[in-house]
């Protein structure tokens, strides 16, 4: 018995140590965030130009790369991104999950640029936090729009850039964000800010 327990924990020690990124793994992973962020507010500056006016007077903004999939009654989806903080230009990586209730079909990946008008919203995503609302959406290939329950967010204005695919929903969904605090901070920021 012994003997399986120690073979179970050398085993779970290994893998738990070739999950951690290495702190050159973790600048390579910041660096694509930040170039797919950088991208996708070009590619929606390009689109709408009074953009860059809206992200000029903004505290903050944040950038998902989503990927999402919808069958009859539900849904789910998730990604990765960047929150900036305008003031500061201080930067915290971040996972994205969602569930989808309600009608629709298909498959799309997007990039979503959230712009953060309060700073309490921009506190709050720091710390990572749950949104709720209704919407509907649609895509087809590099075009989308979305609607949403604005009464909800009206500290936040959310712009889609479609990456391809399709699909057209009307659901209730749950959206979660939290800081992803091993891709944020390196290993030795982490020991300082204990």
């Amino acid at each position: 018995m012994y003997k399986a327990i120690l073979l179970m924990s050398g085993l779970l020690m290994m893998l738990g140590g070739c999950a951690a990124l290495t702190p050159s793994e973790i600048e390579q992973k910041q660096e694509t965030l930040d170039t797919m962020a950088a991208k996708a507010i070009e590619g929606l500056i390009k689109e709408d130009p009074a953009l860059q006016a809206e992200l000029d007077k903004a505290v903050g903004y944040a950038v998902a790369n989503m990927k999402v999939t919808k069958v009859p009654v539900v849904g789910a989806g998730g990604g990765e991104g960047v929150l900036v903080d305008a003031k500061t230009q201080e930067r915290r990586y971040f996972t994205v999950s969602r569930f989808d209730i309600g009608g629709g079909w298909g498959v799309r990946s997007y990039k979503a640029l959230m712009i953060i008008h309060s700073e309490k919203v921009l506190e709050e995503f720091k710390g990572g936090s749950w949104t709720f609302e209704a919407g509907a959406e649609a895509s087809a290939g590099t075009a989308a729009a979305e609607g949403g329950s604005g009464a909800l967010n009206q500290d936040i204005t959310m712009h889609l850039l479609a990456d391809g695919g399709a699909s057209a929903t009307v659901t209730a969904r749950v959206i979660h964000a939290s800081i992803d605090d091993a891709l944020t901070y390196m290993p030795s920021e982490k020991d300082s800010m204990r």
